[in-house]
């Protein structure tokens, strides 16, 4: 069923309608074994460096972020660590981006096109124009893998707490190069990354000496209970923004309760007590880009069609404007302390309620969710 939903949601609209298309260069980095054949699933203690060229093509006029978008890879190619590292900081010094390197970890069971194609979208739908770096852990490419359809799941939670060191050695690499960082995990990317930046004391210093600009964190499948007493009171020392994003419809993270037995750290946008220092963004009702069959029958779950959370993510966090911009441009409602509901009707124009100018104008995204007419 999901495969079927997928391959439907990834058809474009017919040729008729105006395509813009965008070609780019993604900077990759994994700890995926490399074989003549390609990536292998399993972890490597060396890392791979390279390229992917990608081409993005978006369909239909109204808000670009939420227009069915396709990416297609064009090229890639390996590079040298060292080589690899003059690239991306000739990319990050360059005043015509004037933007942070974005690093993106995806979620389970994610082929290595797959993820670059999700960080893609990401960094298109929030109108961010950084560099964007992609790390590629070892996952399946599919949802299911014999003999059970839980195998996925489980052997990609193994190989996620395999490669938080991998994961550590980049951050630290990216950060020694750009001015600014940011960084984007989704679901059980998210335990890579707080392996790499918390449980990895020497990495954790690194942030907490030069922090992050933001750190978002997209339905994450993490226990919610080791995530609120081990990992939040960590994550303000290390960014100077981290926003925490979750549905109560993600069916995905509602199975993943049944097999960990324990509630994931993405209902804590909903319920339980607020945590200093970080913003939590109810994402239920929040605008998706999604195509209508998975909108009525799909989890809300995949971070390359949340829209408005990705806009909320760069335009308020990224962007450096004050958490109250949300319910003074009326794309959310303050539930409690540290606490936000996306609305129904939020969408994308590009521009910044000058009520909301941020912090940071010169490196600032300049789109804000706003509220239809």
């Amino acid at each position: 069923m999901i495969a079927l939903l997928l391959g439907a949601a990834l058809a474009l609209p017919p040729a008729h309608v105006r395509a813009d298309t965008v070609r780019d260069t993604v900077f990759v980095v994994s700890n995926r074994r490399r074989v003549a054949r390609g990536f292998t699933r399993d972890v490597s203690d060396s890392l791979w460096y390279g390229l992917y060229v990608t081409r993005l093509i978006t369909r239909g006029g109204g808000a670009r972020s939420l227009a069915p978008m396709h990416v297609q890879r064009v090229d890639s190619l390996a590079l040298t660590p060292d080589d690899w590292t003059t690239r991306l900081a000739a990319a990050a010094r360059d005043t015509a981006v004037r933007h942070a390197v974005l690093l993106y970890v995806h979620g389970y069971s994610s082929s290595p096109g797959t993820a670059v194609a999700q960080a893609v979208q990401v960094r298109a739908r929030g109108a961010h124009r950084g560099p964007l770096v992609v790390f590629l852990w070892p996952t399946h490419e599919l949802y299911v893998a014999p003999p059970t359809p839980a195998r996925a799941y489980t052997d990609d939670a193994a190989a996620a707490a395999r490669s938080g060191d991998a994961l550590a050695r980049v951050v630290a690499r990216v950060r020694s190069l750009a001015p600014e960082l940011v960084l984007v995990a989704h679901s059980m990317g998210t335990r890579v990354l707080l392996a790499a930046i918390v449980s990895d004391t020497t990495t954790h210093q690194l942030l907490t000496d030069r922090p992050l600009r933001a750190l978002g964190i997209f339905s994450p499948d993490v226990g919610a209970a080791s995530f609120r007493a081990d990992f939040a009171p960590q994550l303000p020392l290390v960014a100077r923004r981290v926003a925490l994003y979750g549905a109560r419809n993600d069916y995905l993270l509602g199975a993943a309760v049944l097999v960990n037995r324990e509630r994931r750290a993405s209902g804590i946008t909903a319920r339980g007590a607020s945590l200093a220092g970080i913003e939590l963004v109810d994402d239920t009702r929040g605008a998706r880009a999604e195509p209508a069959l998975l909108t009525l029958l799909g989890p809300r779950h995949a971070v390359r069609w949340a829209s408005a959370a990705l806009a909320d993510f760069f335009g308020i966090v990224v962007a450096g404007a004050e958490p109250a911009c949300r319910t003074t441009a009326a794309i959310a409602d303050s539930t409690a302390e540290g606490r936000w509901r996306l609305r129904a009707n939020a969408t994308l124009p590009e521009w910044l309620d000058a009520a909301c100018a941020p912090q940071q104008p010169d490196t600032a995204s300049h789109i804000l969710l706003h509220p239809s007419p």
